[in-house]
């Protein structure tokens, strides 16, 4: 299979629909392709990967064998009361339950049966280190570098990375790398690697029009589309699905632009964060949330760093909310709800 520009080709009918290409639509189209469903990944955009292609790419796990492997040791149920102590008053006990026993094994699935490899640095502490049950180590992991090459034409059609988080077009891997750049000029060594790493882009861009080492996001995007392409999972972009059928109280299909298919299962979609919750986290002392110039969007406080399996939240912030942040001119204070608003889609 491969990757489609419109609707064209787009089956009749399929076991699973699958509406967004980021990790957590193509995780669930690898893995409904695996055993053996019939799937078909939906995107409205021109090209794939959504907002994972331009993230970091990092997954917080506890108890991996990546981490026993290193010598970190879990303590039991620390993961639990750490997570406990970030969600305060939106801690679920019964998902928490569930994220720490199957986040582990679903990891190693990926590992064993794909193309998503992660690695674990030794010191990547938790957020909060030093809270109830947080841990300096032991539970971040990071995509693997990926050769962009083994997409093949595919990596026409992946979403590039920000290029605030690039230098010189390259898209730097966390940990070592980024502390070879930074010692440059410091360290043989790492002028060394710098160097080599320089030519090596050149070289790529000079082949290909682009940086083909791909890391952080971009490379889980792509060991993800990789995945579904090598189980037969079309990619189609530029298909916006506008509406869900129902029939008999079931969900049985998507409506799409320009054409429509019909599904033999529930569509999967990635949930996406609402923002009026983040107006109700304990750890943000206003109700308006201030934004960086230079950051182009990161906001002054981060909302607890806590998987969002782990979280319940009143269902009228239920998925469909979209979030429009206004930055405010140098000098002038950002005032009220108006900074970060919610518009149902």
């Amino acid at each position: 299979m491969s990757v489609h520009l419109s609707g064209a080709g787009l089956p009749a009918a399929v076991d699973v629909v699958v509406i967004g290409s980021g990790a957590s639509g193509m995780a669930t189209a690898v893995t409904a392709a695996f055993h053996g469903a019939q799937v078909v990944v939906l995107e409205k955009a021109d090209k794939f990967g959504g907002t994972t292609a331009r993230s970091g790419g990092w997954l917080w796990i506890p108890g991996m064998p990546l981490a026993t492997a290193l010598g970190i040791d879990e303590p039991a149920g620390a993961a639990r009361d750490y997570i406990a102590h970030e969600a305060t008053t939106h801690f679920d006990a019964a998902r928490t339950q569930a994220f720490l026993e199957n986040g582990g094994r679903a990891v190693e699935f990926f590992a064993r049966h794909t193309q998503v490899q992660f690695d674990m640095p030794r010191s990547f502490p938790d957020y909060h280190a030093e809270a109830r049950g947080g841990q300096a180590g032991g539970r971040s992991m990071v995509t693997r570098p990926y050769d962009g090459r083994e997409l093949g034409q595919a990596i026409a059609h992946l979403a590039p990375a920000l290029p605030e988080l690039m230098v010189l077009g390259m898209m730097l891997a966390s940990g070592d790398e980024i502390r070879h750049f930074t010692r440059a000029f410091r360290s043989l060594a790492s002028f060394r690697y710098v160097a080599a790493r320089l030519l090596r882009q050149a070289r790529d861009v000079l082949r290909h029009g682009r940086g083909i080492t791909l890391t952080n996001g971009n490379a889980l995007a792509a060991r993800l589309a990789r995945s579904a392409l090598d189980l037969d999972v079309p990619i189609h972009l530029r298909c916006r699905v506008r509406s869900l059928l129902v029939e008999n109280g079931r969900v049985a299909g998507v409506r799409v632009t320009p054409r429509r298919a019909n599904a033999r299962c529930a569509p999967a979609a990635a949930w996406c964060w609402p923002a009026a919750a983040f107006r109700t986290i304990s750890h943000a002392s206003r109700r308006c949330f201030r934004m960086s110039r230079a950051a182009r969007g990161i906001t002054r406080r981060h909302p607890p760093a806590t998987p969002a399996t782990a979280w319940r939240w009143p269902r009228r912030w239920a998925c469909g909310w979209t979030q429009r942040f206004r930055t405010p001119r140098p000098g002038r204070r950002c005032r009220g709800p108006r900074a970060a608003t919610a518009n149902k889609a």
